[in-house]
């Protein structure tokens, strides 16, 4: 697995139009990251945007960040994937996740059923068709019968990333993914988090340097280093106050619950900008890139050092659309 690798994810992703996919997708490039992560949003279908940054480049890597495994059935899931693929010219990594209940019992209209052996079995299928092979899998999530795809991927092993957070699933990452999507883990616990994902590779006889340590890192360059905390900060107070229980637990397990607690009372009280406020400095740069780029750059060289080999920046929603360019050239550059 290469090392020193670094990732974008699509800025704006929410409501950004076709023609800045492709203006960003190509800015990306030319700033050297080596892939532009594109999230499955609450409103936003990832496939069609990967198909538009596909063919808007000609070098850089792209990945599905993420695409739910209870929303498109493995056999959709192999279909999109190797039509990407074949598009990119065989550029595409398959990010993929269980996201939580309430996404997929009331978005999805599916039962959020055994996430991990639907992980695995999902995963399982995927090899199979993606290698070319004729699926039958009769597991206790997935049953498969005859499935083989008509459309080959270029590559001879499509890449499948897994995006994971608790150490049962960081362990299964291990195990069977060729790369792990980690989200919310304070930099000071990186080695920590990794310990899982080196227990599953061991479990599969293989090397922890197999699989890819991707996170998506927050990052906020400005020359005032009090400003990009701030910056920062709704976003940080969004997760724990609007997103469920679960990054309030995450960071409550790693060390940040009195922090956590503040924040989630915050946002009932007075919404985002009230969470905000609750925000601590010191827990802003265990989860964020801030302040200007030699700054930036001292913490992905801890990062890296922590195991982590493609960090996948967020750059954040408030910056302008004239100021892309410049910014991804001057992030670029870290790499």
């Amino acid at each position: 697995m290469a090392v020193n690798r670094m990732g974008m994810l699509l800025w704006r992703s929410e409501r950004i139009d076709a023609e800045g996919i492709a203006r960003f997708a190509r800015e990306a490039e030319g700033a050297g990251f080596d892939e532009l992560w594109i999230p499955e949003t609450w409103v936003r279908e990832a496939g069609i945007q990967l198909a538009l940054a596909a063919q808007a480049t000609e070098r850089i890597r792209l990945g599905s960040g993420i695409f739910n495994i209870y929303g498109r059935s493995p056999g959709l899931l192999a279909q999109t994937a190797a039509e990407i693929d074949v598009l990119s010219g065989g550029r595409f990594d398959l990010g993929l996740g269980v996201s939580g209940p309430a996404v997929i019992e009331n978005w999805h209209a599916q039962p959020f059923d055994r996430p991990l052996r639907r992980s695995r079995e999902v995963v399982a299928a995927l090899r199979m068709a993606l290698a070319g092979e004729r699926v039958n899998l009769a597991g206790e999530t997935v049953r498969m019968e005859g499935f083989r795809l008509r459309r080959k991927p270029v590559q001879e092993r499509l890449p499948i990333y897994l995006a994971a957070n608790g150490p049962d699933n960081t362990r299964l990452t291990g195990e069977i993914a060729d790369g792990w999507i980690p989200h919310f883990v304070p930099f000071s616990r990186t080695e920590e988090s990794i310990a899982p994902l080196a227990e599953g590779a061991a479990r599969a006889g293989r090397a922890l340097a197999e699989v890819d340590v991707a996170p998506f890192v927050f990052t906020a360059p400005d020359d005032n280093v009090g400003r990009a905390r701030e910056r920062v900060k709704p976003s940080i107070a969004f997760y724990i106050g609007a997103m469920g229980d679960y990054y309030h637990a995450q960071l409550t397990r790693y060390g940040y619950g009195e922090a956590a607690d503040a924040i989630r009372a915050g946002w009932k009280r007075g919404g985002r900008a009230a969470a905000a406020r609750e925000v601590p400095d010191d827990l802003v740069d265990d989860l964020a890139l801030c302040g200007p780029l030699p700054r930036i750059a001292e913490g992905l060289d801890r990062l890296r050092g922590a195991g982590v080999t493609h960090p996948i920046l967020r750059i954040l929603e408030d910056v302008e659309e004239g100021e892309t360019a410049g910014l991804l050239e001057g992030l670029g550059k870290l790499r």
